[in-house]
């Protein structure tokens, strides 16, 4: 976990409290605009606020950089110093003791994921929107079945915390309060909303966020339980192009260490519930030649989906990474298990039996 994975899990309750804003059920006057009623919003859960008066969002990060009038890099010194235990020995040379070489270009793979396209600071504002206001919803009917659809796959609370999975609980509610805070146009140039101004999540009701550097950069949805027939199980942005999921990860990997690449979003949560690392490709049928580089220096093995699409993607997976040379091999499923997180639900499991993986 890095500093800002760490400064992201400090209360934001505990920040509004120490930079002296009086704070009541959550709520207090918006110190960045004349407000003469409490119309900002603390959300602890996803330590994040929100103004129903001018519109201003963050999360504990910018609340205590704007109260404060810090940048960036003087807020985070600050906040870890004061918030995150270690962190001056953390700063000293202690760290140095791994050589260099055994350690992946972090700045080269951090090069190698900008060279995607970019992603437009509105669109991570309207996914991140989203988000939040998707967790502050009351529970009801439909987030039960998206937690118990979750834990029936075998997912733990801490794991589904981890990857901060969510459901939209009222449709109705979210795409009003979406539609209020942003354009259409941009709605749709996010791939959120279709031409019709709609949500594209209306059968999709479990959301899996993609984060890169701490940031939404994509989501894609999923039904609960089996789909209805001519729905597909999975649902993903418009006109946005696909990127990895869980990329962030490779940023930590060490020379040699194994990297499972698996098919869907769910595989890597198991894998990595199981103390894996791995990266999703989101689907059998895209993946960019770019993306290889990423994983240099480590093994790579191929954990995809036991079907015709699976195996012919793992062929081409092969071939595109033998061509930079980067060590790879493919592991297959049993013949009764269409992937790796069935084979884990049905085969394996709790995490006590990881030995016998």
């Amino acid at each position: 976990m890095n500093i800002l994975d760490e400064l992201n899990q400090v209360s934001i309750l505990q920040v509004a409290e120490d930079l002296g804003l009086e704070v009541q059920r959550h709520r207090m006057k918006c110190p960045f605009h004349e407000d003469d009623t409490p119309s900002l919003v603390l959300y602890p859960h996803t330590n994040s606020f929100y103004c129903f008066g001018c519109a201003k969002t963050g999360n504990s990060i910018t609340l205590y950089s704007e109260i404060k009038h810090l940048d960036i890099k003087t807020t985070i010194n600050e906040m870890a110093s004061e918030y995150v235990v270690g962190f001056q020995k953390y700063k000293t040379n202690s760290y140095k003791s791994l050589p260099k070489i055994n350690v992946l270009n972090v700045p080269e793979i951090r090069n190698i994921q900008a060279k995607e396209k970019p992603i437009a600071e509105i669109h991570s504002q309207i996914y991140e929107a989203f988000r939040d206001f998707c967790l502050q919803q009351k529970s009801n009917e439909n987030s039960q079945k998206a937690l118990e659809y979750l834990k029936h796959r075998g997912f733990t609370e801490k794991t589904i915390k981890d990857f901060r999975l969510f459901a939209i609980k009222d449709y109705t509610e979210v795409t009003w309060y979406l539609k209020q805070r942003f354009s259409y146009l941009d709605l749709q140039e996010s791939g959120l909303y279709n031409i019709k101004n709609n949500l594209i999540f209306y059968a999709h009701s479990l959301i899996i966020p993609y984060y890169r550097g701490g940031r939404i950069v994509y989501l894609q949805g999923r039904v609960i339980g089996k789909p209805a027939e001519g729905t597909n199980r999975y649902c993903f942005l418009n006109n946005q192009p696909l990127t990895l999921f869980n990329s962030d990860s490779l940023l930590k990997v060490r020379m040699g260490e194994t990297v499972y690449v698996t098919e869907g979003a769910f595989d890597c949560i198991r894998l990595v519930q199981e103390g894996k690392v791995a990266v999703s490709l989101g689907t059998a049928n895209i993946f960019k030649k770019e993306w290889a580089k990423l994983f240099k220096r480590v093994n790579v093995v191929f954990y995809l989906d036991n079907d015709k699409a699976g195996h012919k993607a793992a062929d081409e997976l092969e071939k595109i990474f033998s061509h930079f040379n980067i060590s790879c091999s493919r592991k297959n499923l049993p013949d009764e298990y269409k992937d790796v997180n069935d084979y884990y639900t049905g085969k394996l499991g709790s995490n006590e039996q990881l030995g016998l993986f």
